[in-house]
């Protein structure tokens, strides 16, 4: 047993050995594995262990709206370089994913770490520690595998991100959800005191690639520091692309005048379609953050939707993963890839209180077209096209346009 425990610890030496093919034990055989990455695992299905990652360099050029002058901007830079490791021993998984682009920093490169419990079947697992709060089908899905560069504008302005907490969840061919109490995340700056967080997905249609999924969820955030996350103030999303700093590109930033509401609901509606080579998915928002008490009168309101279609011009079926009730990965059928397109529009509407200042004004609508060229089961080629327009001026400008570019490595 002390040795099955410690088989992450072996993978070092057993890597010397991969040449000769299966590496036996007295106990169970050991199998290792190094096509898409590295795991080993037990035959008798007991243990395992999988080191994984993603490498996402992206290219921006933007301009108008989105630029934060009248020059324009374009950046290439990393928006994402993580390490991951995950496995389970018996009953118990773990897992582990580190944001290499935090430096010295440790607590802010913790991603995700949590153990989960499986012991009670598959309709109730325990997880712990910092994870997904699992709010929303977007934002529950892998940055990996998303269709668009970036996420909507109402999943990026709801984003409930990683925190450590309590969560059950647990997944059948007819539904999935979880429930969970968060607090504070490691690798942030935020001042949550605590969440509740939930989400149900029903699926009438499932068999094959064939997949109808219906869903709702809620969160509840509170804070005792009067701010609910890094300046949370507001309900500001990106406008469509992130700049290298992530403050080089503009972005929709409805706030309170002064003061910071200590309260924030949101509950959201979802939908997708998928069937062979073909995908659909929508989301609806509707948020509120709490008037800061004896400082504005007006609480603020936001409110917004998205609409986005993909088809697979070369005939394969994106994954879908029945236990986060989310979409994965295309797995080309031949070595030539696998070539998807996509159109998606989002909108995001403001409450124009008298205590609220709304930058960009009441709304704020994006079209993003695009194209995906899955070369193997790692390498993925995107290209998007964003248009934004804004019913007021920021920085001078109501509409702009966006060119970006991202070559990513997931393994």
């Amino acid at each position: 047993m002390l040795k099955k425990a410690l088989l992450p610890v072996a993978i070092a030496a057993l890597t010397a050995q991969a040449h000769a093919g299966t590496v036996t034990t007295d106990g169970a055989d050991i199998v290792i594995k190094t096509k898409g990455g590295f795991s080993a695992k037990t035959t008798d299905g007991q243990y395992s262990f999988k080191i994984g990652g993603r490498v996402q360099l992206d290219y921006n050029d933007y301009d108008d709206v989105i630029s934060q002058d009248d020059n324009g901007d374009s950046d290439i830079f990393f928006r994402r370089a993580r390490l991951a490791v995950k496995g389970h021993a018996g009953d118990w998984k773990y897992g582990l994913s580190y944001n290499l682009g935090a430096g010295d920093d440790i607590d802010a490169g913790v991603d995700q770490l949590h153990v989960t419990y499986t012991g009670f079947g598959k309709l109730f697992n325990i997880t712990a520690g910092q994870q997904k709060e699992n709010f929303g089908l977007e934002d529950t899905g892998s940055s990996k595998w998303i269709t668009a560069m970036e996420r909507s504008l109402v999943a990026n302005a709801f984003d409930t991100g990683n925190n450590i907490g309590l969560k059950v969840h647990g997944a059948n061919d007819l539904l999935s959800y979880s429930l969970g109490v968060f607090t504070e995340g490691v690798d942030t700056d935020n001042e949550l005191d605590t969440s509740v967080t939930g989400r149900l997905v029903v699926r009438p249609i499932y068999s094959g690639d064939t997949v109808l999924h219906l869903g709702a969820g809620f969160t509840q955030r509170d804070s005792d520091a009067d701010v609910i996350r890094d300046d949370f103030d507001d309900f500001g999303t990106r406008l469509g692309i992130r700049g290298a700093n992530n403050g080089d590109a503009t972005r929709f930033n409805p706030s309170f005048t002064s003061g910071d509401g200590d309260e924030m609901s949101v509950y959201n509606l979802e939908a997708a379609y998928a069937s062979g080579p073909l995908h659909i998915m929508a989301e609806y928002y509707d948020g509120e953050i709490d008037a800061p008490e004896g400082v504005v009168s007006d609480d603020l309101e936001a409110d917004g939707y998205y609409v986005q279609v993909g088809y697979v011009l070369t005939g394969e079926s994106r994954k879908y993963k029945k236990s986060s009730a989310s979409f994965g990965k295309i797995k080309p059928k031949s070595e030539s890839g696998a070539w998807e397109v996509f159109a998606r529009i989002d909108h995001i509407s403001a409450d124009d209180g008298t205590n609220i200042n709304l930058v960009g004004g009441d709304d704020a609508d994006a079209l993003t077209l695009g194209v995906n060229w899955y070369a193997n089961s790692n390498v993925k080629l995107s290209l998007n096209y964003v248009s934004v327009e804004t019913d007021e001026d920021i920085n001078g400008d109501d509409d702009g346009d966006a060119i970006t570019a991202r070559l990513q490595y997931a393994f």
